[in-house]
């Protein structure tokens, strides 16, 4: 998990849970990954067995080193993409680059949704829905354990309305002062 969730956090708050993408969020660059580094070896070990020219053994290593790197930058991105759930709020970061950063406060979220296929189920991922006041969806796909990042949401928005309800934020009400009147005092 990055930092980059916990430097955002501020003063008084707690992370209650980390989330991350599960591995079939990059299933295009596994099978991208396994295919070239499958292919490249098979290749290059045809060309050695048949003692054909060296070049042609080069490639088929090179292209198996192209799909070793594919499969890295799958890594990077799954690894990079993070959530959590703290105290008062969802957050989402995505990307490595150009990084892209969702926050909800726990007091707008009215109800998390939660949506997982057959297949889903199966391998262990889902969806979860984040809707906020005024309509606002916030969907996060392809999370590890979707039930219970649910679950953790749904407790994380409970004890911050016992917590508001408990301790509500007193605003200073400030009385304005009664004017004297200065015109008509007897001296």
């Amino acid at each position: 998990m990055g930092d980059f969730i916990k430097k955002s956090i501020e003063v008084g708050e707690e992370i209650r849970y980390n989330g991350r993408l599960h591995w079939s969020s990059i299933w295009k660059y596994i099978l991208c990954s396994w295919i070239l580094v499958i292919g490249g070896l098979c290749a290059a070990g045809a060309c050695y067995y048949y003692e054909k020219e060296n070049i042609y053994i080069y490639i088929g290593l090179a292209v198996a080193a192209l799909g070793v790197i594919i499969g890295l930058i799958g890594r990077i991105v799954r690894t990079r993409s993070e959530f959590a759930i703290t105290t008062t709020r969802f957050v989402q970061k995505d990307g490595i680059f150009n990084i892209k950063m969702t926050e909800i406060p726990l007091q707008r979220i009215e109800t998390v949704n939660y949506y997982q296929t057959f297949w889903q189920r199966i391998i262990g991922t889902g969806c979860v829905e984040l809707v906020g006041s005024g309509g606002t969806s916030h969907q996060v796909h392809c999370i590890e354990h979707p039930m219970q990042v649910r679950k953790m949401v749904l407790s994380a928005i409970n004890a911050c309305a016992v917590k508001s309800v408990l301790n509500p934020t007193e605003t200073p009400q400030t009385e304005e002062p009664v004017p004297t009147p200065t015109e008509n005092q007897p001296s």
